[in-house]
């Protein structure tokens, strides 16, 4: 191997001894160098790359586990809605099965007073009629009275003629005796009428007091049986609660049913949690398909009854409907 200034050379094809065998390992070495460089850099570009892939799967993580809290958080808050809606719905049908049976009762009382003022009226009018013949009967009496004025006249006359006129007195005294008697008997039967009158009077205020009295019942009546109905209510209401828990959808097969009278007919919709809307049908029909609901698990058919404005029910009809189908059907009217 040649030096050069003391230094080796490493230069390849230096012709020192014209062999080239010590020139092959440094170029090794070198190349080497550049591989284990080459290495080190793409491993470290590996690690980098990797570890920004691992941040990113992180964070997708904790997307995804956020975006999942949230459905859940928005699934509870949508099925307490829901359940919020139904609650409502179900005190608005009961609000209107009320509003109905206020309505009834309005038409009845309407009715009865209907019924006693034409009492009143024909009362009114047989007072009336009694009225005028008592008018009658004073202007009879008036008459009467001036007639017997008339025939003191006349006695007066006749007595002053006394001596001179037997056969006119006579005849005179016949005749006032026979209006004296026509007379009597007019004042008989002005008497009889003024009892006759006296006795319709009599009457009308007895049955004007019938009346009255009968108003003050009929009211007393219907505000008892109001209040019987609202007390019998309010304790159905509580002993269910004592003895069972409260009504509620949650967790139920809840059918909604609405029920309506138009024309004169009865109009019945439905629809359940697989249908979008409501479809009409047949009370047979719906009949059957509660009945195989019902069978299929008694212990989670809710029945939803919905009564809209302007139903055209009674509150008999509504109530009647209403209870026939919480009883053979719902979950909760269900006897253990």
């Amino acid at each position: 191997m040649s030096t050069e200034h003391g230094f080796i050379n490493l230069r390849l094809n230096n012709g020192a001894d014209g062999s080239g065998n010590d020139s092959f390992w440094p170029s090794f070495t070198d190349i080497m160098t550049v591989i284990v460089m080459i290495f080190l850099i793409a491993l470290v570009v590996l690690l980098m790359r990797n570890m920004e892939l691992v941040s990113q799967l992180r964070n997708t993580m904790e997307a995804e586990r956020m975006a999942a809290e949230l459905a859940r958080t928005t699934g509870e808050e949508k099925e307490s809605l829901s359940v919020r809606l139904i609650n409502t719905e179900n005190d608005l049908s009961e609000l209107r099965l009320q509003m109905m049976q206020l309505q009834d009762i309005r038409s009845k009382q309407l009715e009865t007073i209907k019924e006693k003022m034409a009492q009143i009226a024909s009362l009114q009018g047989e007072r009336d009629k009694a009225n005028l013949e008592n008018n009658q009967l004073q202007q009879q009496k008036l008459s009467l009275e001036s007639l017997n004025e008339q025939l003191e006249l006349v006695k007066n006359q006749l007595t002053q003629k006394n001596q001179s006129l037997d056969d006119q007195l006579m005849v005179s005294n016949e005749q006032m005796t026979q209006l004296q008697q026509i007379l009597g008997r007019l004042k008989q039967e002005q008497q009889s009428s003024q009892q006759q009158y006296s006795a319709l009077q009599m009457a009308y205020a007895e049955r004007k007091a019938e009346l009255e009295k009968a108003l003050n019942d009929i009211n007393m009546s219907e505000e008892a049986l109001a209040l019987l109905r609202g007390d019998y209510d309010n304790l159905k209401v509580k002993y269910d609660k004592l003895v069972k828990p409260a009504r509620t959808p949650v967790g139920k097969y809840v059918v909604e049913v609405r029920f309506v009278k138009v024309d004169g007919k009865y109009n019945i919709s439905w629809k359940t949690p697989e249908m979008a809307v409501f479809s009409a049908i047949s009370e047979k029909k719906l009949e059957n398909s509660l009945t195989a609901l019902k069978k299929k698990d008694p212990n989670k058919l809710y029945i939803k009854v919905i009564f809209p404005e302007n139903s055209g029910l009674s509150y008999s009809e509504a109530w009647e409907f209403t209870t026939h189908l919480h009883k053979n059907y719902d979950y909760y009217f269900q006897e253990p």
